[in-house]
């Protein structure tokens, strides 16, 4: 019985992780075009100068952090694929931040084999 009840609190605590995950991941969408992605952060009653927006130097992640008064958001964000951080560019408009990047081609090395 209480290997049972173990598992329970387990699988209980795996469903609050993915409910707690879904509810983050709601406030801003992804959109993956050619070879740019674009982020649209929900971040509404801010300024452009009440954000503060980072990327990582390998581009796999972006942090925006924003406060106004009573208003404070802060996300972090993995991305799905790397990104150029010299390329990226934000616009905040009508309550949404507005990220594009450019996104890092693989590269492709060839290694020799030696016999």
């Amino acid at each position: 019985m209480e290997d049972f009840k173990k598992a329970m609190e387990e699988i209980t605590k795996s469903i609050q992780k993915m409910v707690d995950d879904l509810k983050e991941r709601r406030d801003y969408r992804l959109v993956e075009e050619g070879d740019e992605v674009r982020i649209e952060i929900d971040m509404p009653g801010l300024e452009p100068a009440d954000i503060a927006l980072t990327v990582t130097k390998d581009g796999t992640a972006i942090r925006a952090e924003g406060a106004r008064g009573e208003r404070r958001y802060s996300r972090h964000i993995r991305l799905p694929v790397k990104v150029d951080p010299s390329s990226m560019s934000a616009l905040y408009r009508n309550g949404v931040l507005i990220i594009t990047a450019k996104k890092v081609k693989e590269e492709e090395i060839r290694v020799p084999v030696r016999g």
